[in-house]
């Protein structure tokens, strides 16, 4: 009987690990601000868009500017809602690098130190995540340009090969920031990277 209450402890203990290691993984990537996204943002009229090669696709509404750059070395798409202010909207680029670089201890400790020799910048948050099975890190910095306080995330992922993902999100001024981001966040979370 011991046994068998023994076996169903660690069966109780196992799920509830593995339920918090899954809401960790989910936290980080969709909140690095560890903020409850309440607003999220229901969009309309989505389009898909797929990078050329197939690399990453995405969902967005038909109204949004998109714009592909595509060579030998990297596969960029950058959007942005250009129907709304530059203070209530985000500017997002998607990169696929076929540069190889490890995204690991030593990369992360490299962009710390490019961040701090930059004057302008400043870390607020620098968390490891996992993002549709790829390890990588998310980066929050914030700057000031001609007075608007300028957030940025940029979001590095390992892709196979040693090639790598930048996922980089601008937001311009401080109004509704917390939902700004979780917005943002939500869209890439939707989006398929291969």
């Amino acid at each position: 009987m011991k046994i068998l209450a023994h076996l169903y402890l660690f069966q109780i203990l196992t799920f509830v690990t593995v339920a918090s290691l899954i809401s960790c993984t989910n936290k980080n990537t969709k909140n690095p601000f560890d903020t409850e996204c309440k607003n999220l943002k229901t969009y309309d009229n989505l389009k898909t868009c797929k990078e050329p090669s197939g690399n990453f696709e995405i969902e967005l509404p038909e109204n949004w500017k998109r714009e592909f750059f595509v060579s030998e070395n990297e596969s960029r798409f950058y959007f942005a809602d250009t129907t709304k202010e530059l203070s209530q909207a985000f500017i997002s680029d998607i990169g696929l690098y076929q540069k190889r670089k490890e995204i690991d201890e030593k990369f992360k400790r490299d962009k710390i130190i490019s961040i701090k020799n930059t004057d302008e910048l400043n870390l607020i948050s620098l968390k490891k995540i996992t993002f549709q099975g790829k390890e990588g890190y998310i980066f929050h910095t914030e700057s000031s340009i001609t007075n608007i306080e300028k957030n940025t995330l940029e979001i590095y992922l390992q892709n196979r090969n040693k090639t790598f993902y930048l996922i980089k999100i601008d937001l311009f001024g401080l109004d509704n920031l917390p939902d700004r981001i979780c917005n943002s966040l939500s869209i890439i979370e939707s989006s398929k990277f291969f």
